[in-house]
């Protein structure tokens, strides 16, 4: 009875053991569609490393935060460009 028991503790303590482990071994890739215009959060990695944006991340808000700030980025960039001041001829 002992014995029996203890085969069933361990078996519980190892599928617990997977569980935790699949739990903690997600990762998040913010990825680009096939035009590269939308961004957008997945659970796998795609096959080409190409469409991988950012990540891996651990949890899915980070993703999530990184297309938010990848979104502000461009709009940003299609800002119209600043021209740079020229410098004085003389004085310091």
């Amino acid at each position: 009875m002992g014995r029996i028991v203890r085969l069933m503790v361990v078996a519980i303590a190892l599928v617990a053991f997977g569980l935790a482990t699949m739990a903690v071994a997600a990762e998040y890739y913010v990825v680009k569609d096939a035009a590269g215009k939308a961004l957008s959060v997945t659970d796998k990695k795609p096959a080409d490393a190409k469409m991988v944006v950012k990540g891996p991340f651990k949890t899915k808000k980070d993703a999530e935060n990184a297309v938010q700030q990848a979104a502000g980025s461009a709009s940003k960039a299609q800002s119209p460009k600043k021209m740079p001041v020229k410098p004085p001829d003389e004085g310091c």
